[in-house]
Order: structure tokens, then sequence, then C-alpha cells
């Protein structure tokens, strides 16, 4: 280019000018160098972004496979391109098996068109991202079938020739059973505090887990004396209910079959098992009946409520599939503990209930009782007041002596029965010898027994041991029975008293052949006033036996009753 300018302007060719060929060459060299660093600066700025994307990239599949939710990109085909981890474990699917399949292999089928519709929209729409709560919650659906509740956010992507749609999806399967365990529980809460009955509270109790955490129930309640009274729920098969309701027990003592039950009452903490379906020797009809009830599984739960042993609670799932893990485990507990202080509520209640009905009783038998001895005081006054003189003052004075003195015993037995039942009686004993105070009973109830023409005899053995005991306290016993039995027998009956040896301690037994207690009576014979609902009321507070039962207790004995309707009773105690 240089040599045709020069040519051009001069006629001569450059050639024939060393020097200024010399400038063409260096100018041509410097030209050539110039262009290939400009190559070189735009190789390097090229390969600088090539890198910065490669980066990015990098640093987008690093934030995409980290992320617990599954995120998924579509083309417009919804032909799905993207796959992470977090999708991989929500849906069962590995990114291999899933890439180029249609987005609709992870939806219920009943959804199918309506979210192809709800693409084609979007992809028309002016909007390019919708988040998380700006759209209804959908469904997916596992490798497995099962289907699980979900919320998701959706982007679009406009590219040279092409549309993207991604979407990052959450399961909130845990958020709704959160919701629904909260829901529980709440209504646990309300169903049992509906009513203070106890026995419709143990009802109420032993179906409250049923669905949300069981198929059926077994409620075992721990009684006073330690034995158990097992109440069995329902189920939705009437066959199985009926498998169920021969559960049904009362009195037993407790042990770990078909349930963990006395297990659970020495640890204090829950069992969870499968059912083992082993025979129960003793009742192997039973034990058959369960095996046909089809129980997979079982967790038996502590009832504690003031820090006592309730019961047990035990949630028997028959469904193989039903989930039982930790977080199940956990609301069972609480409604456990729900469960708990409803029973001891009802308890309570119960109990307040029973002192009201004991409190009209004294109430009824105070004012009963005490008027026969008041009114003679008033009359025996009345008449050595009006004539002082009177021949009979001293039969008069007399009668005032013995109605103070039977006013005095009602009051002092209201006393002790009180005492009893707080807990707080107690005994002086001492060693005595058994056959005196026999002796000294049988003086002082004599006369009564004569009256009534009732024979009063001892049969004391011959050389009893001495016995420790509050003497005081065990002739109040022994007359009380003795004049008890006198009371219910008629003229020309028979009462006797024997002692005799038994191991290491010494039984008293006093015994009539009088009217007898009917068999429905006797559960209830040592209880507050249960003359005042037998036939015939005679006169007295009606605690004699119960005072009778809590001292004999106190000395660490156990009075017991035996008789046959018309033909008699037997008291007898160590």
């Amino acid at each position: 280019a240089v040599e045709g300018w020069h040519l051009a302007r001069t006629g001569r060719s450059a050639a024939a000018a060393p020097a200024l060929s010399m400038a063409l060459a260096a100018i041509a060299v410097a030209a050539a160098l110039s262009a290939l660093f400009a190559v070189r600066r735009d190789r390097a700025a090229l390969e600088s972004v090539a890198e910065e994307l490669r980066a990015s990239e990098k640093q987008a599949a690093g934030i995409t496979s980290i992320s617990v939710d599954a995120i998924i990109t579509v083309d417009e085909g919804q032909r799905i391109l993207l796959f992470n981890h977090g999708a991989e474990t929500t849906f069962g699917w590995s990114a291999g098996d899933v890439i180029g399949q249609p987005l609709s292999l992870l939806l219920p089928e009943r959804y199918h068109a309506a979210h192809a519709r709800h693409i084609e929209r979007f992809g028309t729409g002016p909007e390019v991202a919708r988040r998380m709560g700006q759209r209804q919650e959908i469904a997916g659906r596992r490798k497995d079938g099962t289907e699980f509740p979900a919320e998701a956010s959706i982007s679009r992507l406009d590219l040279p020739g092409r549309r993207l749609f991604t979407v990052v999806l959450r399961d909130v399967t845990e958020r709704h059973r959160q919701l629904s365990d909260e829901h529980f529980l709440a209504e646990a809460g309300v169903s049992l505090s509906e009513s203070l009955d106890y026995e419709s509270t143990l009802v109420s109790a032993v179906h409250l887990a049923i669905p949300h955490l069981a198929d059926c129930c077994v409620l075992d309640l721990v009684g006073e004396d330690g034995t158990i009274r097992r109440i069995p729920s329902v189920h939705d098969d009437p066959d199985r209910t009926k498998r169920l309701r021969e559960l049904e027990a009362r009195g037993e003592a407790p042990s770990n079959w078909p349930f963990p039950v006395a297990t659970v009452i020495a640890s204090r903490s829950p069992v969870t098992q499968q059912y083992s379906a082993a025979a129960d020797p003793a009742r192997p009809a039973l034990a058959a009946s369960l095996a046909q009830l089809g129980m997979e599984r079982l967790t038996s739960l502590p009832l504690v409520a003031r820090g006592r042993m309730v019961g047990v609670l035990t949630l028997i799932c028959t469904d193989a599939a039903r989930l039982f893990d930790a977080e199940r485990l956990r609301v069972a507990e609480s409604v456990s503990k729900l469960i708990a202080l409803a029973i001891d509520n009802a308890g309570l209640y119960r109990t307040a209930q029973h002192a009201t009905v004991a409190r009209d009783e004294v109430l009824g038998a105070v004012s009963h009782d005490l008027r026969n001895p008041l009114a003679a005081i008033t009359m025996c006054a009345r008449v050595l007041t009006e004539d002082a003189s009177v021949a009979n003052r001293d039969e008069l004075l007399g009668a005032i002596i013995e109605s103070a003195a039977m006013m005095n015993r009602m009051i002092q037995d209201l006393l002790d029965v009180a005492t009893i039942e707080s807990g707080h009686f107690r005994v002086d004993p001492s060693p005595q010898r058994l056959d005196d105070l026999l002796e000294r009973v049988l003086e002082m109830t004599r006369s009564a027994a004569a009256e009534r023409l009732v024979d009063v005899r001892g049969d004391v053995a011959a050389s009893l041991p001495d016995v420790l005991v509050d003497s005081t306290r065990m002739i109040q016993v022994l007359a009380n029975l003795i004049e008890n039995a006198v009371k219910f027998t008629e003229s020309g009956g028979r009462v006797s008293v024997s002692a005799a040896r038994r191991a290491d301690r010494v039984e008293v037994a006093v015994s009539d052949n009088g009217v007898g207690i009917p068999a429905d009576h006797l559960p209830h014979i040592f209880d507050r006033h249960w003359h005042s609902r037998r036939s015939g009321r005679t006169a007295g507070t009606g605690l004699g036996l119960a005072i009778a039962r809590g001292i004999v207790e106190a000395h660490g004995g156990r009075l017991r009753v035996d008789s046959t309707e018309g033909r008699g009773s037997t008291f007898s105690f160590t």
C-alpha cells in the first residue's frame, strides 16, 4: 500500500530508495504486531468472560444442589430440564429418571389438565414470577404414588427462541401435621372438660386418641388397692369391637399380658412395641380372640397426675400403614397428660360429691339420733323443775345422765370417724391379756343382751399369748361388734365370741345366728350410716362398723365379714 502511494506521488518505485524501503518495512511490522496484540487482548477478554460465566454457573448449580426445596425447570412443552437434589428427596425420583419427562409425572392425575392451562396462562400473562403464599396449595405425587401437600413459587424466563419455567416447591406435610396435632390437642382439652362425671370422663378418655393416633385403645385404671380396671374402646369394625369387649376386667393385678401395663406402671415411661400373639395359658380363648383383632403395633403410656399413677393408656394400631414416629409419640404423651388430669379431676369431683352426701347423711343421722336423748333430757329436766320433790327424782336424774352419756358417745363416734378418714388416727399399743379384755367386754354387754333374751358366750382358747393392742380401743371394737350382733339377733338367739391362735397372730370372731346380711349389702357393710339403708332402723349413728374397721387397720389387722341372710353373721379380725 505504501509502495503504491509512493509511486503515485514521485513516479518512482520505493525500492529504488533503500531508506524509504526500510521505513516502509518497519511500518508494516509495527502494524502487524499491533493487530496481533489486539487479537490477544480480545481473546483474553473473551476467556475472562467465559470463566466468569462458568463460575456463575457453578455457583448457581451449587445453590440449586444444596436447596432442601425442590427446584424444577421445564420448557414450554413442560418437559423437565432441571431436577435438583431437593426434588429427588421430595419426589423419590432420581434426576436421570425424570429429565426429559413431562412435568405431569409429578402431579396427581386429576390435576393434569388444570395445571397445563395454568402454565399456559402464566406464560402469556404480564407476570414473570409468583411467590409462595400468592398461590393456593397444590398437591404433588411421589414415585410410590403417595400424594403430599405443597406450596410453590414459579418464575418465567424468556430467552431468544425459547421460554423456560422454574418452580421452587416445598413439601408442607410436616406443617399440616403440626397444625393437625395442635388442633387435635385443643379439641381433646375441650372434650375432656365437657363433663366432670367420672364414668363419662373414662369413656371420653379411652376414645379420645381415635383415629388421630390409634385405631382403638384400652384404658387400665389403677385402683386404690393396686388392682386394675380395664376399659376398652370401640373399633370401626364391629367384629373387632366384640374382641375388644372381651378385654374388660376388674380387680386383676397388673401384668404384662396382653399389654405391658406392669412395666409402664413400674417405670412410668411409655413402651412401644410390635404386638406379640403369645398366648396366656390361663386364658387361651381370650388369646385366640385377640389374635383375630389384628393388632400390629401398640404404645402404652403412663397416666400420672399430681405424682400419682392414675393408669395406663394403650394405643393400638390395627392398620400396618399407620405412622407412629417420635413426633407421634410426643403428641401421644401430651394427650396422655390431659387424660390423666381429666380422670384425676373427675375422681376428685366424685370424692367431693361423696363427701357432700356423707355430710348430709351425718347431719341427718345426728339430727335424728341426738333428738331422742335430748328429748329425754328436756322432759326429765322439766319435771324436776316443776316438782323437785317428785317421787322418782333419782330415776329421772339417772335418765338425764344416761341420755347425756349416749349423746357423748354419738359425738365421740363422729370425732373418731373423722379422725380415721383424715388419716390422723393413732393407737397406743401395749401387751395385753386377751381373755381379760374379752371378759370386761362381756360384762359390759351382758345387761343389754339379757333385755333382748339373747345368750352371749365367750370361747377363748387356753394359753393365748399376750397381744400388742391399745386396750381402750380394742374394747371399743369388741363392744361394738357384740352390741351389733345382739341388736340384729332375735329373742332366744345366741352370740358367741371366740379367740384362737393363727400362726404369729390371734384371731377374734364374733358370731350370731340372727337375721344375717343380704349379699348385695355386704360390699357396703362398713360404710358410714349403712344401717339407715336397712329395714327397721335402730338407734345409733351407724358409724360403729366404720370405726371398728379403722381401729383394727390401725393395729395392722383386717376386719372381715361372712354372712348368710336369715342364718347369721360372723365378724372376725386379727
